[in-house]
């Protein structure tokens, strides 16, 4: 965290993060959520809001940012350059725009998404429903 931390930020990244662990607990996902966690551990690596990671594999497989209106060019733009241009093994990446609600998908081999933006195929939820 840093000084871009705001209360409605945070509280996203809170839900998120609850709903997708409950999930986790429960066996209905496999991938392990984990709120601002270096994508990569074996080298400096950014950090998500949110990442999915698969304890098998090793690897983060679906990474999500929480922006406001302002930043969702930007985040995007990362989201892009995490999945495309840095070998990180990230299938799909999010980006929820808090202050309106919208959600922006992005996936390796396909690009932008933009029917059902806020389904993750990885977990086969949605994650706006777990908000």
């Amino acid at each position: 965290m840093g000084i871009n931390a705001p209360k409605a930020h945070q509280r996203i990244i809170r839900k998120l993060t609850k709903s997708l662990a409950i999930l986790f607990d429960e066996g209905a996902i496999t991938l392990e959520p984990f709120p601002e966690t270096m994508i990569d551990e074996s080298r400096s690596s950014v950090v998500p809001d949110v990442l999915l990671f698969d304890n098998e594999k090793e690897q983060t497989l679906v990474i999500i940012e929480v922006t406001h209106s302002t930043g969702v060019a930007d985040d995007f733009d990362k989201v892009i350059y995490l999945i495309d241009e840095r070998n990180y093994g990230v299938i799909e990446g999010f980006v929820y725009n808090y202050k309106t609600g919208q959600w922006f998908k992005y996936k390796k081999g396909e690009g932008k998404i933009t029917e059902c933006p806020s389904f993750c195929e990885t977990i086969g939820y949605d994650l706006n429903e777990l908000l």
